[in-house]
C-alpha cells in the first residue's frame, strides 16, 4: 500500500525526503501516519530517530541530530508530500536540506530510547527474550 518506510533491518528504515512543513519543529520529522502504522513498528510522537543521507560526509552516529517522529494526518501540512510514507522535515531546515528532496534517507530508530542515557528499555527487552526470563543483568 505504501512504498515507504521500508524496513531494511530491525528498526532501520529506508525512505525518501518528500518535502518540508511549517507545522513541524526543527527537532521533528513527519511521516504519513497510516504508512507508519502499516509498514513500521514506529510509535508516532514517541519514537525518535537519526537520519543518514547517502552522500553526506561520515558523521559519528551519536553526533547526528535526533528527531521525534510525528504521524502526519490528512489535515496536516506536509501530508500530501508523504503520500507514500516519505519523510517531511521542518520548514526551518529547508535551506539546509533542500538538496536532499527526493533522495533516499535512512531512518535509524535503534537507539531512540536512549535520549537521556537510560538503558532500562534495552534491559527489559533482553529479559523478555531470554529463555525463562530469570537471568539477571
Amino acid at each position: 500500500m505504501f512504498l515507504y518506510p521500508k524496513e531494511i533491518i530491525a528498526d532501520i528504515y529506508l525512505s525518501k525526503i518528500g518535502g518540508f512543513s511549517s507545522e513541524l519543529d526543527k527537532k521533528e520529522i513527519g511521516i504519513n501516519a497510516k504508512a507508519l502504522e502499516v509498514n513500521t513498528s514506529i510509535i508516532a510522537d514517541e519514537t525518535h530517530a537519526r537520519l543518514k543521507f547517502f552522500d553526506e560526509k561520515a558523521t559519528p552516529f551519536f553526533l547526528r541530530r535526533m528527531y521525534r517522529i510525528v504521524g502526519l494526518e490528512e489535515h496536516m501540512d506536509g501530508y500530501e508530500e508523504s503520500s507514500n510514507g516519505e519523510v517531511i522535515l521542518s520548514a526551518e531546515l529547508e535551506e539546509e536540506f533542500e538538496r536532499y528532496r527526493g533522495k533516499d534517507v535512512i531512518i535509524n530508530t535503534v537507539e531512540s530510547f536512549r535520549i537521556d542515557g537510560d538503558y532500562s528499555g534495552v534491559i527489559k527487552a533482553i529479559r523478555r527474550r531470554m529463555i525463562g526470563g530469570f537471568h539477571e543483568l
